[in-house]
């Protein structure tokens, strides 16, 4: 099996997008919820 190593070091690149394409996606869940949180909590 052989590595190549030049390949693997121009995927990274695609790697880091698709990884902060998760947390972007993630962020923007977890800020919907807060402001869903928000509109609709009931106050005490």
């Amino acid at each position: 099996m052989q590595i190549h190593v030049q390949a693997f070091v121009e995927s990274l690149r695609f790697m880091a997008e698709g990884m902060l394409g998760i947390f972007a996606v993630m962020a923007v869940i977890i800020a919907v919820i807060y402001g869903l949180n928000r509109l609709t909590a009931r106050g005490e």
